[in-house]
């Protein structure tokens, strides 16, 4: 099952197999998938939904509290759901089928977001052969955020197989806790919100409140969200992508990261962390140095010889350790 990789996407567009209300820029082409951009559409709604077999027009009509027109900038509201058409529009081969997942950023800052298709049966998939439009649920959980049209929140990835995804190897991932050292950050409860165009910009202990555990274990609380690494140093060659599958409940009562996808040449020679996205659920729960969260799978692809993750792409996280989204200093 090769994932597509930056030059076939390409091929895709050139093929009019994706195509946009705007002109699609090469910056939204990542070495393993393609940056999807909002549109100036955009709606706030009382529910989330799967379609099924319903058209999403008559899906909003229903649920619809407000229009919202994103050619101006907007806030996003803590805890509220928003649903955004995406400027791509997708008419798949029969052989080509795609998953999407948040980006680095957006799960850093704690938007939950997820593909919507018409007709789907399942959020994030795009079945094969889907022709159609692309639509964004939206959730900021954490923080309120200023949005505008054609900013990226998530990515897609396509591949060509007509059989069950091959995983190559598996590496198991736990996380990094070191006793009298920043092992976390929380996000604080009352903050102002973030503009997402601003890079660089935001206090961190404004939003965040640090982690400085006496032992190798601290207690994650109910409804929190942290920012963890992970123990291991991870190298994604050139010639494969990989994606984090996080452990289900009985490995304990959390979620873990929102944007599970790594590139091909992350890490580059020498290797560098995951950064971890966690919220508890349920009940507090303790976590350890060490304790597995999820394993990463790794998928063959056609070798990238150029333009793979890093520094020379303007990577935004090719160097992180514990880091948090770009929007901070």
């Amino acid at each position: 099952m090769p994932y597509l990789n930056r030059i076939q996407i390409k091929r895709l567009i050139d093929e009019k197999c994706i195509f946009s209300n705007k002109s699609i820029n090469n910056s939204q082409l990542q070495p393993a998938s393609l940056d999807l951009t909002i549109s100036n559409t955009c709606y706030r709604i009382k529910a989330s939904f799967i379609p099924n077999d319903r058209p999403i027009s008559k899906i909003i009509s229903e649920l619809m509290l407000s229009k919202i027109d994103l050619s101006k900038e907007f806030l996003l509201e803590k805890n509220c759901i928003y649903l955004c058409e995406i400027n791509e529009q997708l008419k798949l081969p029969k052989e080509i089928k795609g998953k999407a997942n948040p980006k680095s950023t957006t799960g850093r800052l704690d938007i939950f977001t997820r593909i919507i298709t018409e007709h789907g049966t399942e959020y994030d998939f795009i079945d094969y052969n889907y022709k159609g439009k692309l639509y964004l649920e939206i959730i900021p959980q954490s923080f309120s955020i200023k949005i505008k049209k054609n900013i990226s929140l998530n990515q897609i990835r396509f591949y060509k197989s007509l059989n069950d995804e091959s995983i190559e190897r598996v590496q198991k991932i736990s996380v990094h806790i070191k006793k009298g050292t920043v092992s976390a950050y929380k996000a604080k409860k009352i903050t102002s919100s973030i503009d997402m165009s601003k890079m660089n910009y935001y206090e961190k202990d404004m939003y965040w409140e640090k982690i400085i555990t006496k032992e190798d274990y601290f207690i994650i609380e109910k409804d929190e969200f942290y920012i963890l690494r992970s123990k291991e140093k991870i190298i994604i060659p050139n010639d494969y992508a990989a994606e984090l599958e996080p452990f289900n409940d009985s490995f304990g009562n959390f979620r873990v990261h929102y944007a599970g996808f790594f590139d091909p040449g992350f890490g580059a020679v020498n290797g560098i962390p995951a950064v971890l996205e966690l919220r508890a659920y349920d009940t507090p729960f303790i976590i350890r140095d060490g304790q597995l969260v999820g394993q990463l799978n790794y998928y063959k692809i056609e070798e990238i010889k150029n333009n793979f993750y890093g520094r020379h792409i303007k990577s935004n996280y090719h160097n992180q350790s514990l880091k948090l989204a770009k929007q901070f200093k």
